[in-house]
């Protein structure tokens, strides 16, 4: 894809996420206008007061209008004021609305989320790249409707006084949006390649604190030190030349609008003078007439001089969309689900009769296919073990099946009925997942075990303990079930963590187990005590198991071998 095309769709991505607060940009375009209306009222004013107080003919009725002046004053300011908030107000809708769509995202991708970045990437995703939205809707875009409408209105305010000032006006403003896109690109560009920088950063940094423990016994903290200063470094050059172009958009549009301001100032002032007399309808250029226009003149361009200063926020939010759109388009793509009640929720929990996998293609956004015509079923009950070398597609299988993806081609049937229709949320609350790496929060035992669960329920949280052989180790602790884990299960060991992962899913009650490794990177003695505790913690359910391990191979029904994403053996 061309950058071209990218930037088209991040623009129509854009539009798409603004649409529900433009009423809120649109009020703050219309402020903008009015704050400019009531300053050219003062202008107005003050042009008249100081040209009868030349002429000498200031009479009470002049001093009265003075207190024109303040009003105008204060009529601008709280409009500037109302013209921030409403721009603020459709910033912050709009970013915890893409924000709460990123999250969605996530929890819709579960563990493939590793295909759209690191953690630390999708971190800096969520908070920096959604941060970086914010002066595209809450300046750009209101700032775009006020240059339609506030250089037109000046002009017209000018015209009947000299139609030659409102032609100068009129023929240099054009100059600032021109240049303003010139420099605008180049801005895109550093934008997209400093978001890049900031995304890698984060996912070096959050690497980096959670390997710091292997680091030091292995003696390289000062390698993984330098690889983030490097980072670092990288990120700080891009930010630095994202400023300089910043700085030379807002040095050359400054410099053009002190241009045009100046001639209408020379102009004026050869026209006060009887040096030149043409532009004001052969009438003598009085002062208070002169006043008001070089008093508008610098407001004709301030919005000008405002889009292009904002224009590098354009280019922020370019990059940080086609960013968040590289997140979403992962997704996999769902058809409506069926309407489902409170009966459906309870049937979540009864173990299918079968789950046919019929003929399941599944190909990756980057074109790699992961499985190719796939076809097997797991009977009520049955436990089914997935075999093959690393990427033959096991993990793709079992992702399938837990909803984070859809087959590119080919069905998933569950009891007949096809697993794209149903409401995910249903279905995974009939679902056990267990992995090798389990992620943890850094809530209690208790709030771990129970996640999406009635955390007061004890009589749960301790039958899951005891038939994952936990219980005796949480009740040593200083809190039992409320000690805190830590996000990275810190001071517990691997079969330790493990067990509560085990406890996690006994406490769900769920009617299918899916099984990513679940044993590897444990010692043997600990790897056969859960295999021991998951024989008997998931009798009576269906199960489907990826591993290397030869022992899993004692305690299933079926063994499917899988190679470069093709079933290739069936083994009883």
């Amino acid at each position: 894809m061309s950058v071209l095309d990218d930037e088209a769709l991040s623009l129509r991505w854009l539009a798409a996420q603004i649409a529900p607060v433009r009423g809120w940009i649109t009020g703050a375009a219309i402020s903008g206008v009015l704050a400019t209306a009531a300053y050219a009222a003062f202008a107005a004013v003050l042009a008249q007061l100081i040209g009868r107080w030349s002429r000498g003919d200031l009479s009470a009725s002049g001093w009265l209008l003075a207190f024109a002046l303040p009003a105008a004053l204060i009529a601008r300011s709280v409009l500037h004021a109302t013209k921030e908030w409403s721009a603020a107000r459709a910033s912050v809708t709009m970013r915890l609305r893409v924000r709460d769509e990123l999250l969605d995202a996530f929890a819709a991708l579960g563990p493939l989320r590793s295909s759209a970045g690191s953690d630390g990437a999708l971190a800096s995703v969520s908070i920096d790249q959604v941060g970086a939205m914010d002066g595209y809707v809450s300046r750009y875009r209101p700032q775009q409707l006020i240059v339609l409408v506030v250089p037109l209105l000046i002009a017209a305010l000018v015209f009947p006084s000299s139609w030659l000032a409102a032609l100068i006006l009129l023929g240099c403003g054009p100059l600032i949006p021109m240049f303003m896109v010139l420099v605008g690109r180049q801005a895109a560009a550093a934008s997209t390649q400093q978001a890049g920088a900031l995304a890698h950063l984060g996912g070096q940094f959050l690497d980096l604190v959670r390997g710091l423990p292997t680091l030091r016994l292995l003696g390289r903290v000062d390698d993984g030190a330098a690889r983030l200063d490097a980072g670092a470094q990288d990120y700080r050059h891009r930010s630095m030349q994202v400023l300089r172009i910043a700085f030379l958009s807002s040095a050359v549009l400054e410099l053009f609008a002190s241009i045009a301001i100046a001639m209408v100032a020379l102009y004026l002032g050869l026209a006060l003078l009887g040096r030149f007399d043409l532009g004001h309808y052969g009438l003598p250029m009085t002062l208070d007439k002169a006043l008001f226009i070089l008093l508008l003149a610098p407001e004709f361009f301030a919005p000008l001089r405002q889009l292009g200063s904002d224009y590098h926020a354009r280019a922020q939010a370019l990059a940080a969309a086609s960013a968040i759109r590289d997140v979403l388009e992962r997704v996999p793509k769902r058809e409506s689900p069926v309407t489902t009640s409170a009966s459906a929720h309870s049937n979540a929990r009864t173990v299918p009769a079968f789950i046919d996998f019929d003929d399941v293609t599944l190909q990756h956004t980057d074109g790699r296919v992961a499985l190719d015509g796939v076809s097997f079923r797991i009977e009520r009950g049955e436990r089914v073990l997935l075999r093959g070398a690393s990427g033959a597609g096991k993990s793709s299988v079992i992702a399938l099946l837990a909803g984070f993806a859809t087959p590119t081609a080919g069905r998933i049937l569950v009891d007949g009925h096809d697993l794209s229709q149903r409401d995910l949320n249903v279905w995974w609350s009939g679902l056990a997942w267990l992995e090798q790496r389990p992620e943890w929060f850094a809530a209690s035992v208790r709030d771990n075990v129970l996640i999406g669960l009635d955390r007061d329920d004890r009589v749960r949280l301790w039958m899951a303990l005891e038939r994952a052989g936990l219980a005796d180790d949480v009740r040593a602790l200083p809190l039992q079930a409320d000690t805190p884990l830590g996000q990275s299960g810190g001071g517990w060991s691997g079969g330790q963590l493990q067990r509560i992962a085990l406890a996690r899913a006994l406490a769900r009650d769920a009617s299918l187990w899916l099984l990513d490794e679940p044993l590897a990177h444990l010692d043997r003695e600990t790897a056969d005590a859960l295999r021991n505790s998951l024989d008997e913690g998931s009798r009576g359910r269906s199960m489907l198991i990826a591993s290397h391990d030869d022992a899993d191979r004692d305690w299933v029904d079926r063994v499917l071998t899988l190679d470069a994403g093709r079933l290739v053996q069936v083994r009883a």
